[in-house]
């Protein structure tokens, strides 16, 4: 009897790995090679860019000694050049490929953090972040065209979800494995950070130059080398793509202060360690890779706008947590959970809605205006910050980012009353990539 329930219990065993199997294999089919490739090569390269967005305020704020009101000015400064050449530039994707650019602006990204550890002085610290923000800004729209040209219309929400794992990934093995460089807080740990940074976004971009190629073989888009590739004119007077960039600035505000402020606040104002610190995107990363990709599937069919105003519901809990925890020590533990779900409906939207949005054509300059908005409310909110972190009530940030949440979320409300994305029925993305 025993031996026939051990029989019948590994038949059970190898059926439930066969389907297991089936599953994985079904995934890695779903999706080209090229679109894996370009995963695992985020994952390399937000692997190396985690290990320092933690720390940036922190080291230049307060190991430096630059203060935090002079860190968000120079945030502030990287996003608005960021944004000008972007927008000078975005061009450059429709006319030369997106690989090429992404390609040159990883590089660039490379060199200007391995400098980091030498602008120890006001004007060498604006020096590197002009430099650093123009290669920065200009990598989301040329990854994000590269991307989309590799998948269906129908596949772009778990395209981004699949990318956004891999991103997040990067992002919490970076940020525990940066956080342990530096654990001592000294200067020499946080020159040894930002040259393994460095180094590891070079290797990035050497796998893509590589590995990754655009799939198949189709004809090149319309739009690769064109001179009817559209107009920033054509852009602007699109009435519901300008009024979902100026929600999701108002959202990105708020959202992107989780790694801008919470880590000098928690580090001085609640006593928090930079190994903890690093230990709290590293929870973060581990809920993402877990539930990501199940996630945006199921808010497939929401719309956009709610979808956002649902995200900032849980950042407004969230923060309020972090506000208060001077005062109780766990709360940015339970505070990195609830983030992490607003996120996780946050971000594979942002991808879709201004895919939705965008004519094929001018899908470069769609989400190089995307790009756009990102780098602004990234700037403008660390500028701001920074002065209320460095001033004497720096509590008032959480507030403050409460307020700003609200407006959002009302704000993605509206767009969907406004009609949303209105896409009954998406033609599909043609294949092709001008290399």
């Amino acid at each position: 009897m025993i031996g026939a329930a051990g029989c019948v219990s590994d038949q059970v065993g190898e059926g439930m790995y066969e389907r297991a199997m089936e599953r994985v294999r079904g995934t890695l089919q779903r999706f080209p090679r090229s679109l894996w490739l370009l995963a695992a090569a985020n994952f390399i390269l937000f692997t190396a860019r985690g290990m320092t967005m933690p720390f940036l305020v922190i080291f230049f704020g307060q190991i430096v000694g630059l203060g935090e009101g002079m860190v968000g000015a120079g945030i502030f400064v990287n996003a608005v050049v960021g944004v000008v050449f972007t927008l000078a530039v975005a061009g450059l994707i429709d006319r030369l490929g997106a690989r090429l650019v992404l390609i040159a602006t990883i590089v660039g990204v490379a060199v200007m953090t391995a400098s980091f550890p030498l602008a120890t002085t006001p004007s060498l610290f604006f020096l590197v972040m002009v430099l650093h923000g123009c290669a920065s800004q200009l990598y989301w729209p040329a990854s994000d065209t590269f991307a989309t040209s590799m998948v269906s219309m129908d596949q772009m929400g778990e395209m981004f979800a699949l990318l956004r794992v891999a991103n997040a990934l990067g992002i919490g093995a970076g940020g525990l494995l940066g956080g342990l460089i530096v654990a001592g807080g000294t200067l020499d740990q946080y020159r040894v950070l930002y040259l393994s940074s460095g180094a590891g976004i070079a290797l990035a971009a050497l796998m893509i130059v590589t590995l990754v190629r655009r799939p198949g073989t189709a004809a090149p888009s319309p739009r690769a080398g064109s001179a009817n590739a559209g107009s920033w004119r054509e852009v602007l007077a699109d009435r519901r793509y300008i009024f979902s960039q100026v929600v999701m600035f108002i959202l990105l505000a708020a959202f992107t202060q989780l790694q801008v402020s919470a880590p000098p606040f928690l580090r001085k104002e609640a006593g928090v360690s930079e190994a903890v610190i690093g230990l709290l995107f590293a929870i973060n990363t581990v809920i993402v890779v877990a539930l990501q990709i199940p996630v945006a599937a199921r808010i497939g069919s929401w719309g956009r706008g709610t979808t956002f105003a649902v995200a900032a519901l849980f950042w407004i809990v969230a923060y309020a947590m972090i506000g208060a925890s001077p005062w109780l020590s766990l709360l940015p533990f339970a505070a990195i959970i609830i983030y992490t779900v607003g996120e996780m409906l946050f971000m594979p939207t942002t991808g879709v809605l201004v895919v939705e949005l965008a004519p094929e054509r001018l899908r470069g300059r769609y989400l190089a205006g995307s790009s756009v908005t990102w780098g602004l409310a990234w700037g403008v909110a660390s500028w701001g910050s920074g002065a209320i972190l460095g001033s004497s009530s720096p509590l008032l940030l959480w507030p403050a980012l409460i307020g700003v949440l609200i407006v959002g979320g009302l704000g993605g409300l509206l767009f969907d009353r406004m009609g949303g994305t209105r896409r009954a029925a998406a033609p599909a993305v043609q294949l092709g990539d001008g290399d």
